[in-house]
């Protein structure tokens, strides 16, 4: 079954028709890998930016949502460049920079996806860079663990785990990282330290996607 907005001018199904057929095969292996558990919650990242992370995080969460009817959440962890709510037609704000500093709540800043009524989305919010150690102190950790609580399905979509060291901290919230790589772009030596980061940390390594690269089998597990 095709992952499809009601809408075929969206941004966020424009952006998926353009990755087709790797969206379809992302969620139904994200869904897989997490068959038995409760709740499951995957981390989208990166080597390095501008690999399509953002895209690919958000189809994979329509593909849960849409396909198999599951409440699903895609996070937007990426403060200082956020992009999430242009695709999935959301506000902007408010979003998680602003409950990180006690502005916001969770009940008002997570908002479901238009036209898709078990897909939410919570924003970047405020474009700022991350404050260190944010994302391990007692509000956030609050917070990631209530995300816990909503529904079936958490993303987290996360800037390069190679030049943002709060990554690391989301790593402790996640059952499983996917790692998306740009085809003639990232270097190997990048994906090697990325992948290293992610093998250190103990969290599993679902799989590592080559984006933009034009294949009958574009998904590569790692």
């Amino acid at each position: 079954m095709a992952t499809h907005f009601s809408g075929a001018a969206s941004p966020l199904q424009q952006a998926i028709d353009a990755v087709e057929p790797l969206a379809e095969d992302l969620w139904t292996q994200v869904a897989a890998a997490h068959a038995g558990r409760k709740v499951s919650r995957t981390l989208f990242t990166s080597a390095e930016r501008g690999s399509g992370t953002t895209v690919l995080a958000a189809a994979c969460g329509m593909g849960l949502a849409r396909n198999l009817r599951q409440e699903t959440t895609v996070v937007e962890t990426n403060l200082l460049r956020p992009a999430l709510s242009t695709y999935l037609g959301l506000p902007g704000m408010p979003g998680l920079s602003d409950m990180l500093v006690g502005r916001a709540q969770l009940s008002e800043s997570r908002f479901q996806v238009p036209g898709s009524p078990s897909l939410y989305g919570l924003p970047a919010g405020s474009a700022r860079p991350a404050v260190p150690g944010e994302f391990a102190d007692d509000r956030a950790q609050a917070l990631l663990e209530g995300l816990s609580k909503l529904g079936r399905h958490v993303i987290f979509d996360a800037p390069p785990i190679t030049e943002h060291s709060e990554v690391l901290s989301l790593l402790g919230y996640v059952d499983a990282v996917v790692l998306v790589v740009r085809a003639g772009s990232t270097k190997k030596a990048q994906a090697l330290k990325a992948i290293k980061i992610i093998q250190d940390s103990g969290v599993p390594l679902l799989g590592t996607i080559l984006n933009r690269f034009k294949s009958d089998d574009p998904l590569h597990r790692a």
